[in-house]
């Protein structure tokens, strides 16, 4: 997708460097931790296996202003594949100018792709201009928390609970 101020299109492996700072300010701003060289790791996994995700990036001139991260799941309550947006971040200088919107909307010919029936995402409680937003597009809020751990901490709480 391209406009006369900006475009929309897939990371390449050229474009980490000018992506981090913008994961950085995503990752930071949420109270995320942020190690660069996970984030570097995690991004040339979807490059090359594209099966897992896609990344798109906005572009505006020669700078990176935005970026999408969508990774396909499996669901029995949503009746089979679906779309995770991981993580969608605009630099504050270029936001209200329609980039999310058209990074979302360059998610939907892959989530068609792949068979999706849902789109689902994950933003802070906190984040009320996001989640006005989402819900304005039809996101709907869920009763339910969404939780996580690394396998290695599951791991050992689970061995050492099954030891006893």
């Amino acid at each position: 997708m391209q406009t006369d101020a900006f475009a929309i299109r897939p990371l390449t492996l050229d474009d980490l460097d000018a992506l981090l700072p913008l994961v950085e300010a995503l990752h930071t701003g949420d109270g995320d931790p942020f190690d660069p060289q996970r984030t570097v790791d995690a991004l040339q996994l979807v490059l090359s296996h594209p099966e897992y995700g896609v990344v798109h990036v906005a572009v505006v001139g020669e700078t990176i202003a935005g970026y999408i991260v969508g990774s396909l799941g499996l669901s029995v309550e949503a009746g089979g594949r679906f779309l995770l947006v991981d993580e969608l971040y605009v630099s504050p200088a270029w936001r209200g100018q329609g980039l999310a919107r058209a990074l979302l909307a360059s998610l939907l010919p892959y989530a068609q792709a792949h068979h999706c029936r849902v789109v689902e995402l994950e933003v802070g409680w906190e984040n009320d201009r996001a989640r006005a937003w989402y819900e304005r597009l039809g996101f709907e809020r869920h009763r339910r928390f969404f939780c996580s751990t690394s396998l290695e901490a599951l791991d050992r709480r689970l061995v050492q609970r099954l030891a006893r």
